[in-house]
């Protein structure tokens, strides 16, 4: 799967994690959930029970929705790259408009946490 996001958000509460790549501006009530008709991604983890390392893909493709094992391949100002563990549909590529240096490091945090990197 690849699309091009307009919106990158990361959230965090407690132990539960997420980072947003969204089409549609998350702020207009018109849609909801998000997306929906739009492609978008939602990544999510949590740590308040054990997970096995799995996150959960929420997405427009629906080929693409569960839990799974992610392997972080490439994140930067202008792209997020993961693999999925499993037999198909194992890619996703978002590009985005460059964050710029704040947006960058404050989705970058809860990036690393998700994908459980240490920088």
């Amino acid at each position: 799967m690849r699309f091009q996001a307009k919106y990158v958000s990361a959230d965090d509460a407690g132990d539960y994690y997420q980072v947003s790549f969204e089409t549609a501006d998350p702020n207009d009530d018109a849609t909801d959930p998000p997306g929906l008709d739009s492609p978008y991604l939602i990544i999510q983890r949590q740590f308040e029970t054990p997970d096995g390392g799995r996150c959960y893909i929420e997405t427009h493709d629906h080929g693409y929705v569960g839990h799974y094992r992610l392997k972080l391949i490439d994140f930067s100002p202008t792209q997020l790259l993961i693999a999925i563990e499993r037999k198909s549909n194992t890619h996703v590529e978002v590009t985005y408009a460059a964050l710029d240096a704040v947006e960058f490091d404050e989705v970058q945090r809860v990036v690393n946490i998700i994908f459980d990197r240490h920088s």
